[in-house]
């Protein structure tokens, strides 16, 4: 990843913010924050997650249907969010 300010390659790491690392540019000095990483799942698997969390399947059997481990399922935070706000499944 660049600075986005000047482009350039040099960065060091400076401190997390809301649970996301930050950079510092070497040669400008510009402080950022890495918005997304190359890992995130798409919005249809997370909801996909959701769905079969929400249908009584296990962390373990939602991981081996979408090929994911099973921490990444427990790690999706929209299961939590979801279950929270009401959503039921099947209505």
């Amino acid at each position: 990843m660049n600075c986005p300010k000047c482009k350039s390659a040099d960065k060091i790491k400076k401190d997390i913010l809301n649970g996301k690392q930050r950079y510092g540019c070497k040669s400008c000095g510009h402080h950022y924050t890495v918005m997304c990483k190359k890992t995130a799942k798409p919005d249809a698997m997370k909801q996909q997650i959701l769905y079969l969390y929400l249908a009584g399947l296990g962390f373990r059997a939602i991981g081996r249907m979408l090929g994911v481990y099973p921490l990444q399922v427990i790690r999706s935070r929209v299961i939590l969010r979801m279950s929270i706000a009401g959503y039921t499944c099947c209505q």
